[in-house]
Parts: structure tokens; C-alpha cells; sequence
């Protein structure tokens, strides 16, 4: 008998069944964790690393293209453009592209243009040299042809969108300074890079800040633009005006050049500033015939004499001095220690007046030693030697002034500009701070800076250092400076009409290695002001090495008075010339000249002439007849020579026909005329030549903007 199933019994667990789920299971685990990380990783990738990837891939695909931005112009303190960035354009030729290709025009229309015939007219028509033409028409020897020249915009535009033909813009720096002003502005490399001068000094309100322009990498590895990108604009860097006056500027190199070219000078410099607010104006320097790097800030030498204002002022300025106080000056020779002192002008004794008007170096150590070595050091010290005078410019010397104690012999030679050195700028804001009424100022080559926009973010202004003097003591020493030019060691720097004050300087030069003095070689030296009474010109002079005459007052003091004259002379040399109205100096008539004895006995045969064809005078008793309107009839010839003869007090204006403006106006000054300059079509006066003014009279000078 069959027996009934029983329920159905589980089954056996075996060592294959477990085995096969546990590696099901393990594979369900792996496949969810797999995607679990897929979807960790797609979530790390779109939230948390999406920036990192969307860079990289920009970094592929996008090519961030710098723009250079366009380097600040600087310009001079009438607005006059010495430097700025010109965008020019390179011409990149690829000969076997030249050909027919259709051109959209200016009216819209489409047309075929022989980029070939274009490009040559265009070439001719900017001269660029036959090789390169060649070069541009050759495919066989030239893949790509780099036309090394630059040219303007306006006069490439034919060739844009020119098949074969490529332009590449390029920013270039331009540079029409005068050549003696190149060193103060100094030089900016093509690619925007500041080597020297005011470039170097202010290279970080010049040079701007880069753009960027981004371009899409397309298949061919061309770049194409793209909308959805955005570009970053180039900031043009700031515009910087400079207290040069241009004009002024070549007077002082014209000055600087004759006096070398008449003295035989190895060099030399001139620094003319305004004592008002500190602005350099012109600043010339010549080293071997050849304009120099801003010598004038740079170079430091032993000035000699022009120093003695600096020790007898301050002296007068504790009440150590008196004016009229006397000194022995010893008939011009003296001992002092192992020093043996000498005079130019020798006399028994001197006042201070004299010491100062006569330069004399036995006057002023006596002088001196009413001071002890650290009064001397800080007399000096307190005028601005000895330390830089912040000026913007790299590379500025400070000079050199020891620190006391000093040997018997320093501090003698210290008060007559030995055994210490300045640069010329040194001298010149010193002297300033006695034209200004005792202010030391700090000197400035820049008188504002404009951003982009032309608005301006900095403006100079006048900065004292210190008082070094009372305003009374300044107007005494303006007042002994004067005397100096009027009848002293510098009378080769008298204008006649207005009045100057200075001091010159003479000393031997320092040998190369510092040891010593060179034989037979000097540094002349002329530190003067402009006009005395109020000065708008302080004007440091130095020649190196002149030949023949050396004194200072001569040689330098010329220079000085030729630059004065020219800059009078000049429509704009930074001159108030209301204010110089008031102070030009009276002209006095002069008086005539003897007669030459053949002069005498025509002059008396003429008047046995007159006198003959005189009526006899008729009887007191019988009336006069009224007097006829002709004495007598003279030839015209004759009329004419005796009108020529020039009456005392009256002189002739000189004929300025085929002279510059500025030539003509100094030939005028020269005459003794006072000039108005107007604005007309040529070079003319009025009155016209040969007219008879009086001494001192204005003459109006048309001459041509």
C-alpha cells in the first residue's frame, strides 16, 4: 500500500547553494555600490567639482589672449606730447594666398579684388623697399613675409580683410623729446618695459594693467571668438605732466652748446628752477659733445665759491655777521695752518658786503670760524647738502658732507665749497631757498598726473622742507648777489635790463680715482636768480674743463645770460611777464661819443655851408617878414643821411629781416629796447626798422605762432 506524501520538506542546504548566493549576494552589493559611486562621482563632478572641470575643459578649448594696455603719454608743462603710445600696425604677407578673392565693400556690395594688384599699389604708396616686395610676391622661397616696418592705421586700411594679407596691430612707444631732455624722461622698451629716467620712476602710473581677450579653439586649431565669452578690457596707463618747459628746455641746451663750443668745455650743465614752488624747468647736461642722462641730478662735484652765500647768510642770519663788518683780508694773501689762502681782488680790508661781491676765500674762512664744526655741518646740512632731494628720479646723488669734527683745514674749506660735493639741483634749490625769502623747498620734475579719463589725480604743490632763513636776511643776501653781477666777479652775467643776482664759482677738479686735484683742470661754476627782486628763474651753470679763461663769472656767467636773453626772447619760458614789466630796469641814455678829428672838421664844414646861405638878419626898426615854411632845399640823398643821424637819447630799431622770433627779440633786448610780442603773418616790428626811439622804449614783434 502506497504511502501518502507529507509535506514538502525544505531543501537541503548544500555547500554549492550557499556558495552560489553568497556570490549573487556579493555581486548585488558590488552592482549597487558601483552605481552608488557612478552617482557620488556624477554628483562630485556637476556639484562639488564642476568649476575645477569646467576650467580645465576652458583650458582646452579656450586660449586667453593678453591685451597690452596703452603705456601713459608724458608730456611737458605747456601740454606739449614728449611721450606716448602710438597704436601701429605690421603688415604679414603670405604669397601664396595672393590673388582674386570676393571683399565685401564699404557700400555692402560683394566684389573680386586681385589682392595682388592692392597690396602692391599699397606698398608703393608707403615706399617700403623693393626686397621686400620681392619677398612678398615670392611663394616659392617665403611661406609667411614679415614686413619689418610699422605704419599707421589710416594707411593700411586698404589691405584689411585682404585675402594673403594680414595685419598685427602693435602699440609703440614714440618719443619726440628734445635730445637733452631724453635722459630726465628716460626709456620704455617696446613691450612696455621701463628702463630709466621718469619712465623707470613712475613705471607703475604708466605702464596701466593687461586685458584679456578669449578665443575658442575650433577643430582646425584656429580660434574663433566667441559671444559667450567675455573679455576683460587693458586699463591705459595714467598721463604724466612734467614741470619741463619744452622750449626752455632747448634755450638751456642752445646756452649749454655755445658756451662749450666757446670755451673749449669737455661739458658741462644747466638747471634752471622756479624758487616759487620748486618745478625743475630745464635741465641740460653735455658730456664730450653729447647730451647726457640727467648729469644735473646724478653727478655731485666740488663747487667752490658759489658755496660762500650759504655760510655768510646764516651767519648774518644769528646776527654772528654784520653787513658792513670788516675783516683783514691781508692785501689778498694769507696763512692759515698749512693752508695758504689767495684773493683774485686783493685788499687790506674787507666788509662783508665786499667779501661776498668779491669772492673773497681769505674773507670767508675768517668768517667761518665764528662758527664751530657742528654749526658749519648744520648751516649746510639745513640749505639741503648732504642728503638726496627727493626729486622722482632714480639714482639721485645726495652729494657728500662729512660729519664734524672736523681738521682745522675742513672746516676752512667747507665755507668756500671744497672738501665737499652737490649736484648741481643741490645748488639750485639752495639757492631758491634765498630768491623764495628763506624757504627750502623740495624740487619737482612732476607737476601732475591724469588718469585715463584726463582727470587729475595728483597735482604738485609747493612742499617745505624748512626755513632756513628769516625773510629779511633773504632779501639782504639777494641784495649782496646782486651786487656781484652789477660791478663784481660776475659781471659777464649782467642782462642791462633787468637785474640779476648771483654768485660764481671756480675750483679745481677732483682726479678720476679721488685722490687729489687734476692739474690745470676745473669745474667753472654760476649760480644765479632771475630778476633779483623777486625771482621766477633760479639758474645753476657748470662747464668742465674750459679752455683759456676759467673763472667762473665769466665763462658760466655768459652761458647764464645768453639762456636769460633767449628765454625773454621766447613767447612761453614759463615767465610772468606782467609781473617782469614792473621790474625791468630803466634804460639810460647814453651819452655821445667825441668826435674823431675827421669827424670834427666835416662837421664844421658843413656848418661853413649852412651858414652862408643864412639871410642877414634886417634892421631892429624895420618888422620881421613872417618865416617861410623852406629854409632851404637840400637833395634828397642828403635829407635822408642827415634824418639817419641818430639824436642823443634816441636809438635806431634794428632791422630783424630773415631772423627767427626769438632771434629778432634778442637782437632787440641787445638794442635796448624793451619787446611786446603779437601775433602776426611774418617777422616784423613795429615801428619798422630804422625808426628812432628812445633808449628803453617797447618795440611791438609780430611774428608767426
Amino acid at each position: 500500500m502506497n504511502a501518502t506524501p507529507s509535506a514538502a520538506e525544505p531543501e537541503r542546504e548544500t555547500p554549492a547553494n550557499v556558495i552560489s548566493r553568497s556570490r549573487a549576494s556579493f555581486v548585488h552589493v558590488t552592482l549597487v555600490l558601483f552605481a552608488a559611486a557612478v552617482v557620488g562621482k556624477a554628483a562630485q563632478l556637476q556639484l562639488v567639482d564642476h568649476e575645477h572641470w569646467r576650467q580645465e575643459a576652458d583650458r582646452q578649448h579656450v586660449v586667453d589672449v593678453k591685451v597690452a594696455p596703452p603705456r601713459g603719454a608724458i608730456l611737458d608743462a605747456t601740454g606739449t606730447v614728449l611721450v606716448e603710445t602710438r597704436e601701429e600696425v605690421q603688415i604679414i604677407v603670405e604669397p601664396h594666398n595672393l590673388g582674386p578673392s570676393r571683399r565685401r565693400g564699404l557700400d555692402g556690395k560683394v566684389r573680386t579684388v586681385d589682392s595682388r594688384v592692392v597690396l602692391r599699389k599699397v606698398l608703393k604708396d608707403l615706399r617700403v623697399p623693393d626686397k621686400w616686395v620681392k619677398r612678398a610676391y615670392n611663394p616659392k622661397q617665403y611661406k609667411w613675409v614679415e614686413i619689418p616696418l610699422r605704419f599707421a592705421p589710416s594707411d593700411v586700411a586698404r589691405l584689411r580683410n585682404l585675402g594673403g594679407v594680414k595685419l598685427r596691430p602693435r602699440l609703440e612707444r614714440v618719443n619726440s623729446t628734445p635730445e637733452g631732455l631724453r635722459g630726465i624722461v628716460g626709456v620704455a622698451t617696446a613691450s612696455g618695459g621701463a628702463v630709466s629716467g621718469i619712465e623707470r620712476e613712475l613705471d607703475h602710473l604708466l605702464r596701466g594693467e593687461e586685458g584679456k581677450n578669449q578665443l575658442v579653439k575650433d577643430g582646425q586649431g584656429g580660434r574663433i571668438g566667441s559671444p559667450m565669452l567675455t573679455p576683460v578690457a587693458a586699463r591705459p596707463g595714467h598721463d604724466v605732466v612734467l614741470t619741463v618747459n619744452q622750449q626752455l628746455q632747448e634755450i638751456a641746451e642752445e646756452a649749454l652748446l655755445h658756451a662749450r663750443e666757446r670755451t673749449g668745455a669737455s661739458g658741462g650743465d644747466l638747471v634752471i628752477l622756479d624758487p616759487r614752488d620748486g618745478a625743475v624747468l630745464a635741465m641740460a647736461g653735455m658730456r664730450n659733445g653729447k647730451a647726457t642722462l640727467g648729469n644735473g641730478l646724478t653727478e655731485a662735484f666740488e663747487p667752490g665759491s658759489v658755496m660762500k652765500p650759504f655760510i655768510i647768510s646764516r651767519l648774518l642770519d644769528r646776527g654772528g655777521l654784520r653787513p658792513d663788518q670788516l675783516f683783514d683780508t691781508y692785501d689778498g694773501k694769507w696763512q692759515y695752518g698749512a693752508k695758504k689762502y689767495e684773493d683774485t681782488h686783493k685788499a687790506a680790508r674787507m666788509t662783508v658786503r665786499d667779501i661776498v661781491r668779491f669772492s673773497s676765500n681769505i674773507g670767508t674762512v675768517q668768517a667761518s670760524l665764528k662758527m664751530d664744526d657742528a654749526e658749519e655741518y648744520e648751516s649746510l646740512r639745513d640749505f639741503g647738502f648732504g642728503v638726496p632731494t627727493g626729486v622722482s628720479y632714480p639714482s639721485e646723488s645726495r652729494g657728500s658732507l662729512k660729519l664734524p669734527p672736523y681738521s682745522q683745514i675742513d672746516h676752512a674749506q667747507m665755507s668756500i665749497g671744497y672738501a665737499m660735493s652737490a649736484t648741481p639741483l643741490q645748488i639750485a634749490a639752495a639757492y631758491a631757498a634765498i630768491a623764495n625769502g628763506g624757504e627750502l623747498l623740495q624740487p619737482s620734475l612732476v607737476r601732475e598726473v591724469r588718469d585715463a579719463a584726463g582727470k587729475p589725480v595728483y597735482r604738485h604743490k609747493r612742499t617745505v622742507v624748512r626755513r632756513v632763513l628769516r625773510p629779511e636776511t633773504a632779501a639782504l643776501m639777494r641784495e649782496m648777489l646782486k651786487s656781484v653781477v652789477d660791478s663784481g666777479t660776475s659781471t659777464a652775467a649782467d642782462l642791462q635790463t633787468f637785474d640779476v643776482g648771483g654768485k660764481s664759482g671756480t675750483a679745481r677738479r677732483v682726479r678720476d680715482n679721488g685722490r687729489g686735484y687734476e692739474l690745470g683742470k676745473y669745474n667753472s661754476s654760476f649760480a644765479g636768480m632771475f630778476p633779483v627782486e623777486n625771482p621766477q628763474y633760479v639758474l645753476v651753470a657748470r662747464l668742465i674743463d674750459p679752455q683759456g679763461t676759467y673763472y667762473g663769472g665769466l665763462v658760466s656767467g655768459e652761458m647764464v645770460n645768453d639762456a636769460l636773453q633767449s628765454a625773454i626772447a621766447t613767447r612761453n619760458a614759463s615767465l610772468d611777464r606782467g609781473e617782469l614789466a614792473k621790474l625791468a630796469r630803466p634804460m639810460a641814455a647814453p651819452l655821445p661819443k667825441p668826435l674823431t678829428p675827421e669827424q670834427l672838421r666835416i662837421a664844421q664844414r658843413d656848418s661853413a655851408r649852412f651858414d652862408s646861405l643864412r639871410a642877414p638878419a634886417p634892421p631892429k626898426a624895420e618888422p620881421l617878414p613872417m618865416p617861410s615854411r623852406i629854409v632851404v632845399e637840400l637833395p634828397f640823398s642828403t635829407a635822408r643821411e642827415l634824418r639817419r643821424k641818430e639824436p642823443a637819447g634816441l636809438r635806431e630799431v634794428p632791422s630783424v629781416y630773415g631772423l627767427s622770433a626769438r632771434q629778432a627779440a634778442r637782437a632787440l633786448y641787445a638794442a635796448g629796447f624793451q619787446v611786446s610780442l603779437l601775433d602776426g603773418s611774418s617777422v616784423r616790428t613795429r615801428p619798422a626798422a630804422g625808426a628812432l626811439l628812445r633808449a628803453g622804449s617797447t618795440v611791438q614783434l609780430e611774428s608767426p605762432r
